[in-house]
């Protein structure tokens, strides 16, 4: 194997700046890859919410005045190492451009769309003048997402032969849109000098996410199936046509959990560590501590959890319909995240008549996220479409079956335990609420067959998720393009 210089260009990091799911694999993914021999760094923007001690400065890599919008902008990169690993991190310094007290702007008012759409083609534009001036020269400049998008585009723009360049879509909802014209005027091009400029998913509207998806050397989402799946108007979000027009397609590789991180032998944050010799054991002492913690009445059957975004993708506002038929059989629920306001309260509301053995937690708390995983006999993971999914691998790792909708990752990482002598979860077909409650009947069946339930929690428990499969997938994606180019 030949060792690889590798950069990450994203616009969020685990543990300095998370929003979403992209943060988790952007910070765990090139430890990875570090761990097979590779040089890997990261490059995000400097952040005023990113904390001042988290990031000590190295020192400057490179700094330069260059032309935004008419006006001279000075930008930079910070050297920085990521907290924890030995991987450095970059950090685009552009005062007034990220010093804010936000990161998406998507949501925060009046003009919000603009902000954010200018924040991340200025990203792209510095990452792309930047770079070049580095003595440090990747081999591949992996972009994740439309907020990087625009990095393949315009380094294809620039003097010499650009790197290669890898184009990781998380979800396709986010898109970058934007005016064609004032995007060209922010940076100083015509929109003729490619032919990949001159790509519209509408009349006099540019899309970041479709150039990059044009531009790059390889593209690839987040699971096989999902990678599929955006190849059709369903999920492609009407980009499905310039995926599959792509000569060298559309890849797909699972993203993996930390298993230092999600371990329940040595997971000092839970009630009870255990292993897979004593998971049931460990999983009913948990689940009586959780229980009394959240102030519950104990009951004879299984706890359900879930842990995430409270939004209609995660199919959260088919839960509802279950909830009575769990508290019959002497089952508990408990919820924790945000999301939505209209599904928080149709959740919250679900559950106020049986306050006694069902809590909706309406916060986002990781350590009390970890003895939910820690407690539960069931995770809730109803999404309506789902890139990759993290929340199910957690859950297998803690010995939390899965009752999880047949679709994107969850397709990839679960299977059924009615149908498959390896069973690992419960898989329902249609987002509707009556097939959530089937799977949760089957569930609530499953508890009662001791035998059968141990030794496909035993089996969830020992699947390898880990980011050293995934790192060793994306190796062969990158060899696969530096061929390709």
């Amino acid at each position: 194997m030949t060792p690889r210089r590798i950069l990450f260009v994203a616009s969020e990091v685990a543990p300095l700046v998370k929003v979403g799911g992209l943060a988790d694999v952007v910070g765990a993914l090139p430890a990875a890859l570090a761990r097979l021999g590779h040089d890997v760094r990261i490059l995000i923007p400097k952040y005023g919410v990113i904390a001042p001690e988290l990031i000590p400065i190295r020192g400057r890599m490179v700094s330069s005045d260059a032309p935004w919008q008419g006006r001279a902008v000075n930008i930079g990169l910070d050297e920085s190492r990521l907290p924890g690993t030995a991987v450095p991190l970059y950090l685009l310094d552009a005062p007034g451009l990220f010093s804010g007290g936000t990161i998406y702007y998507e949501h925060s008012g009046s003009g919000s769309a603009r902000l954010a759409m200018e924040r991340y083609v200025f990203f792209s534009w510095a990452v792309s003048r930047l770079l070049p001036q580095l003595k440090w020269s990747p081999d591949v400049v992996h972009c994740h997402d439309w907020h990087a998008a625009a990095v393949p585009v315009l380094l294809s723009l620039s003097a010499g032969r650009p790197p290669v360049t890898v184009l990781t879509i998380h979800n396709m909802e986010g898109q970058g849109k934007w005016r064609a014209e004032e995007v060209f005027s922010w940076l100083g091009i015509r929109g003729d000098e490619s032919p990949v400029l001159r790509r519209r998913d509408a009349p006099g509207n540019l899309n970041l996410l479709q150039l990059g998806i044009w531009a790059a050397t390889a593209v690839n989402t987040v699971s096989p199936t999902y990678a599929q799946e955006v190849l059709t108007p369903t999920y492609g979000q009407g980009l499905e046509h310039d995926l599959a027009g792509r000569p060298g397609g559309v890849g797909g590789i699972l993203n993996g959990i930390d298993f230092r991180v999600f371990d329940p032998a040595t997971d000092a944050g839970i009630f009870a560590r255990y292993d897979v010799t004593a998971s049931a054991i460990g999983k009913l002492s948990n689940k009586r501590a959780l229980v009394s913690e959240l102030g519950l009445r104990p009951g004879h059957g299984p706890l359900f959890g879930f842990v995430g975004r409270l939004t209609a993708q995660k199919g959260m506002d088919l839960l509802p319909a279950s909830i009575p038929d769990i508290v019959v059989a002497g089952g508990q629920l408990v919820v924790l995240g945000s999301g939505v306001p209209e599904v928080e309260r149709l959740v919250a509301t679900a559950v106020r008549p049986y306050a006694d053995h069902c809590r909706v937690l309406i916060k986002f708390d990781p350590r009390l996220a970890q003895r939910i995983y820690a407690a539960s006999d069931f995770f809730l993971m109803p999404s309506r479409f789902e890139p990759c999914g993290l929340g199910q691998m957690i859950a297998m790792r803690y010995g939390a079956l899965p009752i999880v909708r047949d679709t994107g990752g969850l397709h990839d990482t679960v299977r059924d335990v009615r149908t498959q002598p390896n069973g690992t979860g419960l898989l329902f077909r249609q987002a509707e609420a009556a097939d959530l409650r089937g799977a949760v009947a089957a569930a609530l069946q499953l508890f009662k067959e001791t035998d059968t339930i141990t030794v496909a929690r035993r089996r969830a428990m020992t699947e390898d998720f880990s980011w050293h499969r995934s790192a060793q997938a994306y190796v062969a994606l990158y060899e696969h393009a530096l061929q390709a180019r």
